[in-house]
């Protein structure tokens, strides 16, 4: 069975070089998700990071070993680790749509609360997944057409 974990985390590296370094992590990650059959979305912000990441046992393990170690952020706060029935993200191996700064509101209260209410994480989540969705699903979602 799948399975799914929600983290959270600081970023540690400056504003100003923030387009390279977050260009490392996510082309890279990409490659690496691909091969080991792994999911998800990553929000940037410009202080912090959320990230889902879906796929087997062993392949989460072996990513949040290296997420862990990244020296690119800090104080990471797994949020949520629980099975999957099926995977929300199963068209990205990393969905990355740019830097947000709406995000920010949602994610700073959660890093380092590992306690976070189930409500916000939710939240969090549904926001991430509407980012990773196509066009035409984001605009049902707000009642337009696609």
């Amino acid at each position: 069975m799948d399975r799914t974990v929600i983290y959270v985390s600081k970023r540690v590296f400056p504003v100003s070089d923030a387009v390279k370094v977050i260009a490392g992590i996510v082309e890279p990650a990409r490659l690496r998700n691909t091969g080991l059959g792994v999911t998800g979305v990553l929000v940037a912000t410009e202080n912090t990071f959320a990230q889902v990441i879906e796929g087997s046992e062993d392949a989460i393990e072996t990513l949040m070993r290296s997420i862990a170690r990244d020296p690119r952020h800090c104080d990471v706060t797994v949020l949520r680790r629980e099975s999957l029935l099926r995977r929300r993200f199963v068209r990205w191996s990393l969905a990355y749509q740019g830097r947000s700064a709406y995000f920010e509101g949602f994610i700073r209260p959660l890093v380092a609360q590992p306690d976070a209410p189930r409500a916000d994480v939710d939240r969090l989540v549904d926001l991430m997944d509407r980012l990773a969705a196509p066009t035409s699903r984001r605009l049902s979602h707000e009642g337009g057409s696609p």
